[in-house]
Parts: structure tokens; sequence; C-alpha cells
């Protein structure tokens, strides 16, 4: 069985922390040839738990000069009133939601300037270009909730030093609240990547598939747009194994037994309570993940979202510690 990381090629520590806990193993599209030396998807890239699916260099040279004009004029902009920061605050992709394309025409009618042309205004624009900004957004985004979480965090430890109460709590990184970035565009998201995977042969296997989410947001908008919804495995936070439990691997195996009758309409549906397999241990581990099992399907779902095929079980999860 194949788990395939959507509608996002930006993997953020967060992310990273829980599809890592939850999957033995995964592939993504990280949009590139190769990783780069300090990329942080390296350790799970070496370890098998991440599997790359590489473009060609010939494919990303296709969109190398439209994304170079873009930040060019991104950068060009940056110190206007309404600089690029506010464009970002509600629609950070500068596109209308019915589909990846119009980048720059939806800017031009945002602020009335004249922007580079080279980006494409034709709907039909190359949807590696769509997620090429997307993803230079989401890491954009992600680096500065990195920074206000590390903010609060020193904030919260100077009142405690100020208020003489050195054993106040101080709030762990990990625990504080960072935005979905698939808020922001949702259902072009979703088509510019589910074009994009077409292309490279995502879909052309012959094992059964179950796309993986982080995000609320895209898990919410398959359901809202989907014919027939079918709530497979609800489970609220249950306690699972950290990293470097020798149990960990039991447990993922386990999960993964499910997904597997999940997929081949082995398991109940509307599932919510817990498996045995899945029930809290009694150990030291703290961590604990949010599991949600959906099946869409339909015949307007590949209109709708270009995902081939009439049926897709797609698993979100989240973690905390």
């Amino acid at each position: 069985m194949d788990m395939v990381f959507f509608p996002f090629s930006h993997v953020d520590q967060h992310q990273r922390r829980a599809l890592a806990t939850v999957f033995p193993n995964f592939q993504y599209l990280p949009l590139a040839a190769d990783l780069p030396k300090n990329s942080p998807m390296k350790p799970l890239v070496e370890k098998k738990v991440a599997t790359p699916v590489f473009t060609s260099d010939d494919r990303l040279g296709q969109v190398e000069s439209q994304v170079a004009a873009w930040l060019d004029w991104a950068a060009l902009h940056k110190g206007n009133q309404r600089n690029l920061k506010s464009l970002l605050k509600d629609s950070p992709y500068f596109i209308d939601d019915a589909g990846p394309g119009v980048i720059q025409s939806e800017l031009r009618a945002r602020i009335r300037q004249d922007v580079p042309g080279k980006i494409g205004t034709s709907p039909s624009v190359d949807p590696l270009l769509f997620l090429k900004i997307a993803q230079i957004t989401d890491a954009h985004n992600a680096a500065v909730d990195a920074e206000l979480a590390d903010l609060e965090k020193r904030r919260a430890a100077l009142f405690a030093d100020l208020r003489g109460d050195p054993d106040a709590i101080v709030p762990d990184t990990a625990q504080i609240r960072f935005r979905d970035p698939g808020l922001s565009m949702t259902g072009a998201r979703i088509r510019a990547w589910s074009a994009f995977a077409r292309e490279e042969n995502v879909f052309a296997g012959e094992r059964p598939m179950v796309l993986i989410t982080t995000s609320s947001a895209v898990f919410d908008f398959l359901a809202a747009i989907s014919p027939r919804f079918i709530n497979a495995l609800d489970i609220g936070y249950i306690k699972v194994h950290e990293h470097g439990c020798v149990r960990r691997p039991e447990w993922q195996n386990h999960f993964l037994d499910i997904l597997e009758k999940i997929v081949t309409h082995q398991y109940p549906e509307n599932q919510n309570n817990l498996p045995e397999d899945l029930l809290p241990a009694m150990d030291d581990c703290s961590m604990f993940a949010r599991l949600q099992v959906g099946i869409f399907s339909g015949l307007e779902l590949e209109n709708h979202t270009g995902l081939p095929g009439k049926r897709h079980v797609v698993c979100r999860v989240a973690v905390k510690a």
C-alpha cells in the first residue's frame, strides 16, 4: 500500500513530526531534481521514512524563469505601502480558486500595477508553477511561525524570571498553534497537486493508495465537495509511541493494517471505537495522535479535484505532546 502526502510540497517541522510518528514510510513531491544537503527532509529520506518523487531538471527548467520573474516582482514591491506581506495575509497565492492559473492577472486586479507578464495569465498555466510558488510561500509562512513561536517561548521565560517563578511552565514550541497552509486556496492546491502528481505517474502504480494530509482544511474541503463521504475512522487524540520507542514500529504496522482494510472494503464504516491494537499503551511515551480516515467518492469528485478515479481514501493526522 502506498502512502502519499498531499497536497503540499514544503513539509514543515510539524508536518514532518506528524508523518514520521504515524507512518513508517510515505511518498511526497519535493518539486526538485534532488535534495539539497541542508534539506530538513534529508534525515527522513536517509532512513527511508520519506520517499521523494523527484522531478527532472528539464521539467523544472520550464518554470524557472517564471518563478524568478515572480520573485523579482515580489522583491521589487516589498517596500510598497501595500506590500507582499499584506497581500499574503488573506490570499497568499494570488490566484482565483477556480483554477491554478491567472497568478499575475489577479495581482494586477488587486494592486492595479503592472507585473511581469511572463508568469502567465492563461487558465491553463502549468500546475508546477502554482506548486512552486505555493511551496515558496509555505516555507516563508512556516519560518515566520517558527520565529513567532520561539519569541513567545522566550517571552514566557522572561516573565517567569521577572516574577521570580523559576518553576513556571514555559510553553514548548511544538505546543504553540501554527497556521494550516491548506486554508489558503484549498481547491486550487488540490487541483494543481493532482495534475502534477498525474504527470509524475504517482497514480500509475497497481498498489492501493492512501492520500495522507496534516490539513484539516483539505480534509473538510474534500468532505464538502464529495457527493458521498464516509467517515470511516474518527479517533480523537490517543497515546502513540514516540521516536526511539521500541513499540512504535509495531503500532505503526497495526495502524497500516487498519488502513488497508478500509481501502479494501473490509473495515466497518463510521468506526469511532478504539481498535484494540490502537489502545493507549502503558509506557513513558507522551505523544498523542489525532486520526481520521475518510472515503470520498462520486462522479463529480474528479471534476472538482483532478484526482483520478471515483473513490479515494484520505487519512488526516495531527500530533501533540
